[in-house]
């Protein structure tokens, strides 16, 4: 199938291969399910019963393998899958920047349809949402999960299959979250199969969010809501991390977007209520109050009345976050565990990346300190310099707008963070989809793919992996993954079809009199009315 648009104008674009486009992005995506299912727990949990296929004693139990080392095979199949999801991906992006008007619906059908793999996989790079299935099974019995960690729910699966690294650790989750995983729970009749495809489902609902809100603020911002959406919601990133990887970020950038659309669209206090509930599932999104308070009064105002108004949407922000302590039982115990994440370590982390560095030459110069001696002070640097181009961003927000400067301000937190997860990399991906043009459109791309890489396996499993293979089989593979990198794939058709026109403002269109605006890339508000 193949689509273009009348004839508007004399520059000529190709037309979209729209079966193509889906197709290959399926095959990539469905290569990647293939190749983690074959390397077993260096991809999935690969423990009894944790899904419905692919783990020992089940349907397709013996394509896994319990060895912590990826055959070759798996890494030929999901880097091969990557690559070639990435190049489609890429592929649409151009062509959809070059057609400025495409339809958003059959972007999200391209979308799902890459996704439709992902959805029947198991949960893949990390082990996470079985963390979350055991946190919801202890909120339904009235057991709080800021006091205890899964392993309080003794051998049963739901401790079990959850990551030893959180038996002990209380969750970090808010209120938002845990009411939903203990609603979940209860639905799947505590079933742990059947709560973990109801978890997926909730990420799926938020990413779903994402693409509803994301045309609302590319259009505010007179951005491309096709384009958009694929390189927000639509990124290998978001698919891999939050779809297959079931992360309750989804959820969280969900609500976050939607709250700035909201805002928009209907005024501020909703878009505050949605930000905070956003906030209590995690909360890196209590920054979108934050924002969306300081330019509630409008682009002129001066600095007292913006901290009044500040003050006022963090007042709603906390009535809206006790009515969910409330509902949940679980209370604000949240607040002094929201950092229990930060005790892992990753070696791709720039804080830790810096720390590997300074330990290195610290030896070279005969000062021996290990990564740890400098990973503390590198954290804290990282911090102070994700606070203060926080603080820029804010002061920049009335006269560049909330969701350009909110979205640089969460991607500099993830990446400065004391730990960085792919997922992580999302909160300011999205954010910043509808706002990206020139540079910053090249900088999220580059960032999207390299996380996206980075994210679906340990670096050092992948280089022990070659390291205990053959030179010729390493080669091989090198070579298989460069062949697709740089083969021809068709995606698009040669024939020449006119550009489509720029979007343009519907006649009578009078949302901006409905909330804050995002005119000319600034959020402003009208007022402090409610």
């Amino acid at each position: 199938m193949t689509v273009a648009a009348p004839v508007t104008g004399a520059k000529a674009a190709p037309a979209v291969g729209m079966g193509r486009t889906a197709v290959l992005g399926a095959i990539g995506t469905a290569g990647i399910v293939v190749g983690s299912l074959l390397g077993g727990q260096s991809f999935e949990t690969h423990l009894p019963g944790a899904w419905f296929f692919g783990m020992p004693g089940g349907a397709l139990g013996w394509m896994g393998t319990n060895s912590t080392l990826p055959p070759v095979i798996s890494l030929a199949l999901v880097f091969g899958g990557l690559i070639l999801l990435t190049r489609v991906w890429l592929g649409f992006l151009r062509v959809l920047k070059a057609n400025e008007g495409f339809p958003v619906k059959r972007v999200v059908l391209v979308v799902m349809v890459w996704a439709v793999p992902l959805l029947l996989a198991p949960p893949l790079f990390s082990r996470d949402v079985y963390t979350y299935a055991a946190q919801g099974e202890m909120v339904s019995h009235h057991i709080n999960p800021y006091s205890y960690g899964p392993s309080v729910l003794g051998a049963t699966p739901f401790n079990t299959m959850a990551d030893t690294v959180w038996s002990n650790a209380a969750s970090p989750y808010g209120p938002t979250f845990l009411t939903l995983d203990g609603v979940v729970d209860q639905a799947s009749g505590h079933q742990e199969l059947a709560d973990l495809v109801l978890l997926r489902l909730l990420e799926v609902a938020g990413i779903a969010l994402m693409v509803a809100a994301t045309p609302t603020l590319a259009r505010s911002l007179k951005r491309d809501p096709a384009h958009s959406v694929l390189l927000g919601a639509g990124s290998p990133l978001v698919l891999l991390s939050l779809l297959a990887g079931d992360h309750n970020d989804a959820l969280m950038v969900g609500l976050l977007v939607a709250g700035l659309a909201v805002a928009k669209r209907f005024g501020t206090v909703p878009g505050v209520m949605l930000c905070a509930l956003a906030a209590g599932v995690k909360s890196p999104a209590v920054l979108g109050v934050l924002f969306l308070g300081w330019v509630w009064p409008g682009p002129d105002a001066p600095t007292r009345r913006r901290i009044g108004h500040t003050t006022l949407a963090g007042l709603i922000a906390l009535g809206t976050l006790e009515a969910m302590a409330l509902i949940s039982g679980t209370g604000w115990g949240w607040v002094r565990t929201t950092t229990t994440a930060d005790a892992s370590f990753t070696g791709v982390t720039p804080v830790n990346v810096l720390a590997r560095g300074a330990s290195v030459l610290s030896h070279i110069v005969q000062v021996p300190l290990s990564t740890m001696d400098f990973r503390p002070v590198f954290s804290v640097l990282g911090l102070l310099i994700a606070v203060y181009v926080g603080y820029r961003m804010l002061l920049r927000s009335p006269r560049d707008g909330v969701v350009c400067c909110l979205g640089i301000t969460l991607l500099v937190l993830a990446l400065l963070g004391p730990i960085v997860w792919a997922w992580y990399v999302t909160w300011g991906v999205v954010v910043l989809a509808p706002a990206a043009a020139g540079r910053l459109r090249t900088a999220l791309i580059v960032i999207s793919t390299f996380w996206a890489f980075a994210g679906v396996t340990s670096v050092h499993g992948v280089y022990m992996r070659l390291l205990h293979t053959s030179v010729l089989t390493d080669l091989l593979l090198l070579a298989a993954l460069l062949a697709l990198a740089l083969m021809p794939l068709g995606q698009f058709a040669s024939s020449a079809r006119p550009q489509l026109p720029r979007l343009r403002p519907r006649p009578g269109d009078d949302s901006a009199s409905r909330g804050p605006l995002l005119g000319d890339g600034v959020l402003s508000g009208a007022g402090a009315s409610t």
